[in-house]
């Protein structure tokens, strides 16, 4: 498949990039955002095989601020993205993506870690981004929010007191109101963290096939393995793993089939 005929190569660095201007979404987005992003949705395939030639950093960079604007419950944004840069780790990677090709000749590797159990230090950093280090302290039910509920709703320990704790309130609320029901357990902490991850997951990916290239989710991996090389902790665990780059027409391995509109969208 041909690479892109603009890789952003004359643009600036990213990193130094600041959103001055909050624009949402309006009407003017059917003629100015809709085209593109139509085609990025449509045009975005899972590529098994690539070129092997990493994309340029500052692309790169650019993708995985888009990555990290994606949605993220309570804003805790409970995941890390490994971008694979070292030689020998993308050597030692392909084994434990069991030598996939979509990683053996992707032009990079980035692995999505689910990281549910730093909620305490994102929670406290975010904090200080949102009152200025403590300059403009929260108010209201934002305080509440951050510095009541979200502890109740993330705190566990070895023996579960946690658990049962939260497992009484939302019973006992649901009673009388429509209420949370977890998490609960341990397990509902895993799915909420591989839920960030998936997001961030899927915002990088579209904002590849938007630069022009291409990407395959890659989630038939050694998580243990993986977990040991990159020397994370037993509760992170990564979600999934992403090659990118160029892709070769063989690449596409099929045409693209979905299932009917109506076997999943129902309306109520």
């Amino acid at each position: 498949m041909p690479g892109p005929s603009n890789p952003l190569s004359e643009m600036a660095d990213f990193d130094n990039v600041i959103v001055t201007k909050d624009e949402r979404p309006n009407p003017s987005f059917t003629t100015s955002a809709l085209p593109g992003f139509k085609k990025t949705v449509h045009g975005r395939r899972a590529i098994r095989i690539f070129d092997g030639v990493p994309i340029p950093e500052n692309v790169m960079r650019d993708c995985l601020q888009d990555a990290i604007l994606a949605p993220s419950s309570s804003n805790l944004q409970c995941y890390e993205i490994y971008w694979v840069r070292d030689d020998d780790m993308r050597k030692r990677m392909a084994p434990l993506c069991l030598n996939q090709p979509a990683a053996a000749t992707a032009g990079d590797l980035l692995i999505i870690v689910s990281r549910g159990d730093l909620w305490q230090t994102h929670l406290k950093n975010l904090t200080d981004i949102m009152t200025d280090h403590g300059k403009k302290p929260l108010t209201g039910p934002v305080r509440d929010y951050y510095e009541n509920t979200i502890p109740m709703l993330m705190k566990t320990d070895r023996f579960g007191l946690h658990n049962l704790m939260r497992r009484v309130v939302f019973w006992y609320k649901s009673r009388s109101e429509p209420t949370v029901n977890g998490p609960v357990s341990r397990a509902d902490h895993r799915v909420y963290g591989h839920i960030q991850a998936s997001l961030a997951a899927e915002n990088l990916m579209l904002s590849l096939a938007a630069h022009g290239y291409e990407s395959c989710p890659i989630g038939g991996i050694d998580k243990r393995g993986i977990r040991k090389l990159l020397g994370l902790p037993s509760r992170a665990e990564p979600t999934l793993v992403i090659g990118a780059g160029t892709g070769k027409p063989e690449g596409l391995f099929s045409a693209r089939a979905r299932l009917p509109f109506d076997d999943l969208i129902k309306q109520v």
